[in-house]
């Protein structure tokens, strides 16, 4: 009987083994890169520019805060399909319609097409590449054969993390580099309450996922 019951503990706590994984949480800078070449989203080459982005992963939600002439944070909530702009200078917030496809979690980092085509905001033809190093991590490649400007063209998902660590698109692309893995607060991803609400707007988050000016 007690060896019954220690097979069945051992079989629930394995069982939850994928869950505990998928949602490790960490921080990362964000690294942009600049294209050089039309075709080096499949060679993966660019000119590496220094960190202008600082990324916060929490389970199933995520903080981006994107360093330029405007300070703006966006959170993420993927759990809810929520996503908020904030703008620290003004202390107000306003809802977007999505968040940045190029950054998501999979449930499976051999098997991340579905993943892919959920998080996408538009139709994409993904292909598994292969196994490849990204900044002596391991991770996994998937491309996109039906890319166009303004997609990401080839993704590397992280095998640890089963988060995207790495996009190009045919003229840019980022990186995650210092990768830290650790619990995150939980105030990194709510709206402080001294924000308010921005009188609604044409806002778009695709200046989160490039390179601030």
């Amino acid at each position: 009987m007690m060896l019954k019951a220690i097979s069945l503990a051992a079989t629930f706590l394995l069982g939850l083994i994928p869950s505990f994984c998928q949602a490790q949480e960490f921080s990362a800078d964000v690294v942009y890169v600049t294209i050089s070449k039309p075709d080096a989203p499949s060679a993966g080459t660019g000119n590496s520019s220094r960190p202008s982005s600082k990324l916060y992963v929490s389970k199933d939600k995520m903080r981006i805060e994107t360093h330029g002439l405007t300070e703006t944070v966006l959170l993420v909530n993927a759990g809810e399909n929520a996503a908020v702009a904030l703008f620290p200078a003004k202390k107000e917030y306003q809802p977007l319609a999505t968040g940045p496809s190029e950054y998501f979690r999979v449930e499976d980092a051999e098997n991340a097409c579905p993943d892919w085509q959920k998080a996408a905001n538009q139709n994409i033809v993904c292909e598994k590449v292969g196994h490849e190093v990204v900044g002596g991590r391991p991770a996994v490649k998937y491309q996109n054969k039906a890319a166009s400007e303004d997609a990401a063209a080839a993704i590397w998902i992280d095998s640890t993390l089963k988060f995207v660590i790495k996009w190009l698109n045919a003229s840019t692309g980022a990186e995650l580099h210092n990768i830290k893995e650790a619990q995150q607060a939980a105030d990194l991803f709510v709206v402080p309450a001294a924000y308010k609400h921005l009188q609604p707007q044409k806002a778009k988050s695709k200046g989160f996922s490039q390179q601030p000016r």
